[in-house]
């Protein structure tokens, strides 16, 4: 299917090859004016942090906006690895957070 053809079955409210459909019902609309997805496709990125190229695939969207209730404005920034480590550090960080507090409540 060409690209104009492929938009125009788009507007009509078909859905791209290898789309996931959405579940409208289940995503948290930010703005009345803003329109809900009615489908997710892979999307292709670039972690900010370092440089891997990575999919966003529909499927990971799909939970994000749905079970997670996710910004439908957002968008993956970051690869897994990085987003693990980041995840890491703030444990990490907390917990030491948490060890200063209970040593000055115990003077």
């Amino acid at each position: 299917m060409n690209h104009r053809r492929e938009k125009r079955h788009i507007a009509e409210g078909g859905m791209p090859p290898g789309a996931v459909a959405a579940d409208t019902t289940q995503q948290v609309h930010v703005s009345p004016y803003g329109s809900a997805k009615k489908f997710y496709v892979d999307v292709a990125f670039k972690c900010k942090d370092c440089g891997a190229d990575e999919v966003w695939t529909g499927e990971q969207q799909k939970w994000f906006y749905e079970v997670a209730k996710g910004s439908l404005y957002a968008t993956a920034v970051r690869c897994r690895d990085c987003r693990n480590r980041l995840n890491d550090q703030r444990e990490l960080q907390r917990k030491q957070m948490d060890a200063a507090d209970e040593a000055k409540r115990n003077g």
